[in-house]
């Protein structure tokens, strides 16, 4: 049964035959309230393209007007290429895929999060023009799994008009991490598993054996708890499994890590629920308008990388030295490949080890100095929305200019 599609003329055609990438770069942004929106545009504009962005919707249906909007937008702008997040505003119908594919505008999706709980089940219209880019390499069999023709790594990385600043002398407090708790989001994804025990019970069999790793969750649930008590499950019921592992391992590492530093006077700032963990708790800070200034003004800040990260790092690893702020981070593989191990930044293995180099750089505010200024000049030359931006437009000039 052939699929339905907007039907194209001949007068269309001739219309939307525009040479792609002659000229400034000109990017469609699908606006999906994804925090990197704005940044694209910043981005864009400080490479000198030219922009525009329509309404879309990570979830729900779209208005006749936005539609209306998004098919304006195209004939109007005529775009190099449309870029959204994790897949946001691509319909599950597919209709807008094959119509971008008949109007042969490739169009990227960023995937900040795993796939695996973004296309679960699925209904995709892949074609010649459709790109995945990815911040974790480790899913990159997954998106050819799923048959991509074209898969970009693409790292996050930091918006310089958002984050920067000098390093500071005093400081409000001593340490700090800023983040969720993750105990909601836990106890919202158990919820949907209470009608199904033998899956619970699987999850804990599974947390107590030790198999629940950024290793076995990058291939998959099967692998964590075996192939034959997934296929039981539905598409929607395989995808709340991993959102359920994923949640709780990054509970638990979150809650260890900070149980283990509250006697150096932690402070965590997010939800309400960090309550049920330890004391020093204060209110969650404002991504847009005061983490810069939080990150600079706290002495040593800290970062534990969610389990869906085999081997990728977190915004934190980029936006707080380019705030001006002194960064612990986890010793994620790609860490080395975007730093000087030795000069830019400092990393650990264990609890063990984090408590003792917090310990250490506690006491070392020149050292700690240099770091920062060595990590600022780092992200400022290769790891700005820009920088990304860049190599995502090189990748696609090689293949639809």
């Amino acid at each position: 049964m052939s699929k339905a599609r907007l039907q194209i003329t001949e007068g269309m055609r001739r219309f939307l035959d525009y040479p792609k990438f002659a000229g400034p770069t000109r990017m469609l942004i699908l606006e999906t309230q994804y925090f990197f929106d704005q940044s694209w545009r910043r981005a864009a504009a400080a490479l000198g393209w030219q922009t525009a962005s329509v309404r879309s919707a990570m979830t729900g249906s779209l208005t006749r007007d936005d539609i209306q909007q998004l098919f304006v937008c195209i004939g109007e702008f005529k775009p190099h290429f449309i870029l959204t997040s994790n897949y946001a505003g691509m319909d599950i119908a597919g209709l807008f895929a094959r119509f971008f594919e008949d109007a042969r505008i490739p169009y990227v999706s960023w995937f900040t999060d795993t796939p695996r709980m973004i296309l679960y089940g699925r209904e995709m219209h892949l074609s010649h023009y459709s790109v995945a880019a990815t911040w974790e390499r480790s899913y990159t069999p997954h998106f050819e799994e799923l048959g991509f023709p074209h898969i970009h790594f693409m790292p996050l990385a930091t918006d310089p008009e958002l984050f920067c600043g000098e390093p500071a002398d005093t400081f409000a407090r001593a340490l700090a991490f800023v983040g969720s708790s993750m105990i909601q989001q836990t106890d919202e994804a158990l919820e949907k598993h209470r009608h199904l025990p033998h899956v619970l019970e699987a999850v804990r069999q599974a947390f107590d054996a030790g198999r629940v790793n950024r290793e076995t969750f990058a291939e998959g649930a099967a692998t964590i708890l075996g192939g034959d008590l997934l296929t039981s499950l539905g598409a929607s019921e395989q995808r709340n499994v991993e959102l359920l592992l994923n949640y709780e391992a990054t509970r638990r590492q979150r809650a260890a890590m900070a149980q283990r530093l509250a006697p150096l006077g932690l402070q965590v700032r997010g939800d309400a629920h960090w309550l049920e963990v330890l004391s020093n708790v204060d209110g969650a800070v404002g991504y847009y308008d005061d983490l810069s200034g939080f990150y600079r003004s706290t002495a040593v800040n800290l970062n534990t990388t969610s389990l869906q990260m085999r081997y990728a790092v977190n915004q934190r690893v980029f936006d707080c030295p380019a705030a001006g702020g002194f960064l612990i981070t986890d010793r994620q593989a790609d860490v080395s490949t975007f730093f000087d191990p030795e000069r830019e930044v400092v990393t650990y293995a264990s609890l063990d080890e984090l408590e003792d180099k917090v310990r250490y750089y506690l006491g070392r505010p020149e050292e700690r100095k240099e770091i920062v200024r060595r990590a600022q000049r780092r992200v400022a030359a290769e790891h700005t929305h820009a920088h990304r931006l860049q190599g995502l437009e090189t990748f696609l000039r090689e293949r639809f200019a």
